[in-house]
């Protein structure tokens, strides 16, 4: 931050309503009020008895000329200008030669009318410069020795020169306390606007965080009507089109029951909701803002699944590093008993029953490679490599394949992107190999079908929230409610022959790509395995 000296702070005083300007315009103001009451106690009869007596005449005619000049400087001043420095200098320019002028017409430095030419001084230091300030005190105490030298030569008695001392030792001190007084209070001020704008960029920057967590962040005032919310309180109340100053009982009333359980019963522990509308669970936890029974609430608002989520993956972290180590470790005996099985069907004295045997360790030892396999891809995964993919030609490119590889007529898999022109930003390879995992699960799970089994590759953009997704979609039967929750656990499988380590790998890699991958029973019947892309992703 660049330093103002206070000369240059003094000199581009700013607006009109800042305190600088209204201490300038207090002081012309008195200034004006000053002369004023001078003339009219004077014409009255009303004031001392020594105010003029020396020279009645001139004191009438320099209480008028500074009345006039008090009222030009008072009206001058409604007018903005840059020269505030010089105002101030001829205002106190004008007192000292008004107010020296009707001290010797009232009796000179024992009158204790020279206190008001004190008062101005203290007034007009504020506004200046030190060096003018202290010059023009200096003026003002030779004014007054020379007004005390004027009435010794004019032979109006004794001249108190200890008194004119006093008078001119006080305007240097009443200038340097003012000085000191005004410097001060410009620190105070600058400091307080500098705190102002620290603030300000506080205030802004939390607003900012709290906008940008994934934590729903929601107040309440004492009658549960909603203060304020960030995006992902928001989104997690459904996208309200109005929300706050609303009751929440209106946007969501399961929340705000619990809120109101909580009410009644507060504790510190997270509680669980189901929103069925969003179809997540939720975790909600409450503190009370302030005291009594209806204070204001602070809510937290978050995704189970992503809690879930991190416990789950701290668990396996450990397991597939074991897994990954263990399967390393039987791949080479698995090979040598598979190959010691070939060499033993090559053999000519085998019986039936042998040759069945042989077809069963080959069947197995083939598993048990497949699932070896599986780890390994785990434990070797590479880093998503993340390019921009036009959605319509990349799918049906996967379509093609996965018609050539699973050996299915043309029309068993299907493509549908909305809108047409959808872009993404993933990498290609990996999240085809999830597509992949979908469609052999579905094929292989949907064998009932047969030829009545028909798989959707489907993809876009959702206009609302902004985000991608993709979509395998099945019409076969719906996987069982009490296993959902287990679908991509490891090793997890309803089939003899299967390793159940597909959907593990497909959830596995759309955690790597941040892509958020979940079941959803389709209602007329079938399955969907629905990717959710973040908007940033969609190009």
């Amino acid at each position: 931050m660049a330093r103002h000296s206070i000369a240059d702070d003094l000199v581009s005083l700013p607006t009109e309503h800042s305190p600088q300007r209204r201490a300038m315009r207090l002081y012309l103001f008195y200034r004006f009020v000053l002369a004023v009451g001078l003339l009219v106690t004077f014409l009255g009869g009303l004031g001392p008895t020594f105010l003029g007596a020396t020279a009645p005449s001139l004191h009438l005619v320099v209480l008028a000329i500074y009345l006039l000049f008090t009222l030009m400087s008072l009206l001058l001043s409604l007018f903005e200008r840059e020269a505030v420095q010089a105002e101030y200098l001829f205002a106190l320019g004008v007192d000292i030669l008004a107010l020296t002028a009707l001290l010797y017409t009232s009796g000179g430095a024992n009158s204790g009318f020279g206190i008001l030419l004190g008062i101005s001084i203290a007034f007009a230091a504020q506004g200046m410069a030190p060096p003018i300030a202290l010059a023009a005190a200096g003026v003002a105490a030779l004014a007054v020795l020379l007004e005390t030298w004027l009435e010794h030569s004019l032979g109006h008695g004794n001249p108190p020169w200890f008194s004119a001392a006093l008078l001119g030792g006080s305007y240097i001190a009443l200038a340097l306390l003012s000085v000191e007084l005004a410097h001060r209070a410009r620190a105070n001020e600058q400091l307080i606007r500098q705190q102002d704008r620290d603030i300000s960029n506080l205030t802004e920057l939390n607003e900012h965080i709290i906008q940008q967590i994934q934590t729903g962040v929601l107040v309440l005032d004492g009658h549960d009507r909603i203060k304020m919310l960030n995006d992902a309180a928001w989104n997690f109340l459904g996208r309200p089109i109005s929300a706050e100053g609303l009751e929440l009982k209106e946007i969501f009333p399961p929340l705000a029951a619990m809120i109101e359980a909580w009410r009644r019963q507060p504790d510190t522990r997270q509680r669980h909701l189901h929103a069925q509308q969003q179809g997540t669970n939720l975790l909600v936890s409450c503190q009370q803002l302030g005291r009594g029974d209806r204070a204001e609430v602070l809510v937290f608002i978050e995704d189970a699944s992503h809690a879930a989520a991190a416990a789950q993956q701290m668990k396996l972290a450990s397991l597939g590093r074991l897994a990954a180590s263990i399967a390393h470790e039987i791949r080479n005996p698995l090979g040598a008993i598979g190959h010691a099985n070939q060499l033993l069907r090559e053999s000519t004295d085998l019986t039936p029953a042998d040759r069945h045997m042989t077809e069963i360790i080959d069947r197995n030892t083939a598993r048990l490679n497949d699932v070896i396999e599986n780890i390994l891809a785990l434990s070797r995964r590479r880093e998503p490599r993340p390019e921009v993919v036009p959605l319509r030609p990349w799918l049906e490119r996967v379509r093609r394949e996965l018609l050539e590889s699973l050996e299915l007529p043309a029309e068993r898999i299907q493509v549908q992107v909305v809108p047409d022109a959808a872009r993404l930003r993933l990498d290609p390879r990996q999240i085809q190999q999830v597509l992949t995992v979908l469609v052999e699960n579905a094929v292989r799970h949907q064998q009932a079908l047969g030829d009545r089994l028909q798989v959707t590759l489907a993809g876009g953009v959702d206009e609302l929230s902004g985000e991608g997704h993709l979509e395998v979609i099945d019409n076969g039967r719906s996987i069982p409610a009490e296993i959902v929750e287990r679908i991509f656990d490891p090793f997890f499988t309803t089939l003899n022959t299967g390793t159940g380590l597909g959907l593990y790998l497909a959830k596995e890699l759309c955690d790597a790509n941040d892509i958020r991958i979940s079941y959803l029973p389709v209602a007329a019947g079938g399955n969907c395995f629905k990717l959710r892309l973040h908007p940033n992703m969609v190009a």
